[in-house]
């Protein structure tokens, strides 16, 4: 593959966002390094599209974010529904947000296509893809206030390039932009879970899947137990793949989130208390897929595992009145 994620991702940024900030509701910050940050969800407005283009500069270009709609307990609720080309790539160097930095004593993650200049991490290296030498490096940031050049520079040093060749998207969870990406983040949610479990990863060809987005909350707390409530409760991800069955039928109990019996039905907002909030408290068990079906071009069949689970979804979406 010779494309480059990151030149990919800067045509969307310069074809879909700069010339229509105020349709979908971005603002661009020029900062003192030289570093361009495009707000689409912190101060700015943000909404529908603009999380269609922060998920897509998110994947390199290599997929694409629809909404659709997906039925939740009595209710029909919005859903992001992602189709993802060459997902190994997309997801594990690109879409992930396993770059992590350390600024003012927190610690942020980073996703995008800058993740694959020089694989920054773990999964980004179990991909022998990499994109050397783009023009600019696109990356996107959850975050609820914009960065900084401090912040900035540490990105761009990740990958040993000048801030003043990034591009960082960023938006915070309390958004629909915000909401919306996360949700969208629902392919992605499953092949670290298969990294994790020696799936092989090139072996997955295509890749689709949907998510509920959840009513937008001007509090990050309850916003961030909501969006992933959809995606360990309420994710369900297709994945074509060409490999022998046993590579699969093994997954059966050791992939979906429905494996942590302990916690399984626990809203995500208690078990993220349960951590003190901090992601590098959270079982990296409990990071996994909700639901995942296998299509396996090889042999012809078909595998299911995992279970959405509508009563968790209608409490954090709907609220205790939500299916009356």
């Amino acid at each position: 593959m010779r494309t480059s994620l990151n030149e990919r991702a800067l045509g969307i940024i310069e074809t879909r966002i700069l010339p229509h900030l105020d349709q979908i509701g971005a603002q661009v910050h020029i900062l003192a390094n030289g570093a361009t940050v495009i707000d689409l969800g912190v101060h700015a407005k943000g909404g529908w599209m603009a999380a269609k283009y922060f998920t897509e500069s998110n994947l390199g270009g290599l997929g694409e974010l629809t909404y659709t709609t997906m039925q939740v307990g009595s209710s029909r609720l919005p859903a992001a529904t992602v189709f993802v080309d060459r997902p190994a790539v997309a997801e594990l160097a690109a879409h992930d947000a396993f770059l992590y930095i350390e600024y003012q004593g927190v610690k942020r993650s980073v996703s995008g296509p800058l993740r694959a200049v020089t694989g920054t991490d773990h999964f980004a290296q179990a991909v022998s893809y990499r994109d050397p030498h783009p023009k600019k490096l696109v990356a996107h940031i959850q975050i609820d206030q914009l960065p900084d050049e401090g912040m900035t520079d540490l990105i761009a040093a990740a990958v040993g390039r000048e801030a003043r060749d990034l591009y960082l998207l960023a938006a915070r969870t309390g958004t629909l932009t915000g909401a919306a990406q996360v949700c969208a983040r629902n392919v992605e949610q499953s092949l670290p879970s298969l990294l994790d479990q020696g799936f092989p990863i090139d072996a997955i060809v295509q890749a689709s899947g949907s998510a509920p987005i959840p009513a937008v909350v001007d509090d990050e707390q309850l916003a961030y137990g909501r969006v992933n409530d959809g995606l360990i409760y309420g994710q369900e991800t297709n994945l074509y793949v060409d490999c022998g069955d046993g590579d699969i039928t093994r997954l059966a109990e050791i992939l979906p989130f429905n494996k942590n019996k302990d916690v399984y039905g626990v809203p995500f907002e208690e078990l993220f208390a349960r951590c003190d909030y901090l992601w590098r408290n959270v079982p990296r068990e409990w990071d996994a897929p909700c639901r995942v079906n296998f299509f396996n071009l090889r042999t012809g069949n078909a595998f299911s595992y995992g279970a959405l689970h509508n009563g968790v979804l209608e409490r954090s979406f709907l609220g205790t009145n939500g299916g009356k």
